[in-house]
């Protein structure tokens, strides 16, 4: 199913104008993007955490760090083996 059926399907299901469809879909995508670069800057550093914070949201950082966490035990155990 392509694009343009998903968004007569979702407009259909909820009853509203597929332009409501198209616009709830672009915020997601930006904010998703929003996300992903300022999560990305944080992690290289080039933005502190409280700045991270102020830009995405506590919970959204504290899953950035053990995601990083993460990563870093996964390095440490592959140079180990």
């Amino acid at each position: 199913m392509g694009i343009t059926e998903r968004v007569e399907k979702l407009a259909d299901e909820q009853g509203v104008p597929e332009s409501q469809v198209i616009e709830e879909a672009l915020e997601k995508g930006v904010e998703s993007l929003w996300d992903e670069y300022v999560l990305s800057e944080y992690v290289e550093g080039n933005i502190d955490r409280e700045e991270a914070v102020d830009l995405v949201g506590l919970e959204k950082v504290k899953r950035s760090d053990r995601e990083v966490d993460v990563m870093k035990d996964d390095i440490e155990w592959g140079l180990n083996a």
